[in-house]
């Protein structure tokens, strides 16, 4: 696993951030690469596109997915690393802001994960709209 520091940088090791995939949204770590390029890799790789990567799933310790091209590595993470924060009717989780009523929280819900990181939803304080919690609406 990798070791989660603040910031990525060129050939940094540590969390990147959300990148928008087929899936929903990917929590990404990257090391020997740039935060940059594993971004722009993910959904490729997600796509089945894998290009000289190669990737195993369910590798276990919070890790989803882990991909190797020679020393570079990319990981999608389970959780987020970092919190989300909200000010106002904007919630910003790592490199993503989400507002309420635009892009993947237009219209009047539900809202549904993972087209919005869970993280986003329970800072807006939605309102849980099934058992597990994986889709909220607007208070009433």
């Amino acid at each position: 696993m990798l070791v989660l520091l603040s910031g990525c940088g060129h050939g940094a090791r540590g969390f990147c951030g959300l990148a928008p995939t087929v899936n929903g949204y990917d929590y990404v770590a990257a090391a020997g690469l740039s935060c940059a390029d594993a971004l722009r890799t993910v959904p490729r790789i997600e796509r089945g596109e894998r290009g000289p990567w190669g990737c195993s799933r369910s590798v276990g310790g919070g890790v989803e997915l882990s991909c190797r091209n020679g020393g570079a590595r990319i990981e999608l993470l389970e959780r987020s690393p970092v919190e989300a924060v909200r000010r106002g009717d904007a919630v910003t989780l790592a490199n993503l802001t989400f507002r309420l009523g635009r892009g993947p929280l237009s219209g009047n819900g539900p809202w549904c994960v993972p087209d919005v990181p869970r993280e986003v939803l329970v800072a807006f304080r939605l309102r849980p709209t099934t058992p597990n919690g994986g889709c909220f609406g607007r208070r009433s």
